[in-house]
């Protein structure tokens, strides 16, 4: 298992043993390799989008970044000090 692949960059495999023991989980989804996939996913995205649209979905927002201070966010994911969703504001 590996952490932060979406950014093609590999990092430390993750023993999964060490997850359960800690009661924790690593949970992800690249859309891009279901949008290629027609038929697929789009009723499920549809209805992923549609709930979230009512606000009957909410991602979990760890923190709340002004744009000037991307790079920050980003040393920050990097260094495991977040938790939820990273939203930058302009």
């Amino acid at each position: 298992m590996n952490y932060g692949n979406a950014g093609r960059e590999g990092r430390p495999a993750v023993d999964p043993s060490t997850l359960a023991q800690r009661n924790l989980s690593i949970a992800g989804f690249w859309l891009v390799p279901a949008m290629e996939l027609p038929g697929k996913y789009a009723e499920p995205l549809a209805a992923l989008l549609d709930l979230t649209a009512r606000g009957q979905l909410r991602p979990l927002v760890g923190a709340e970044y002004p744009l000037a201070e991307a790079r920050r966010s980003h040393e920050d994911l990097l260094a495991r000090r977040t938790t939820g969703k990273l939203v930058l504001k302009p």
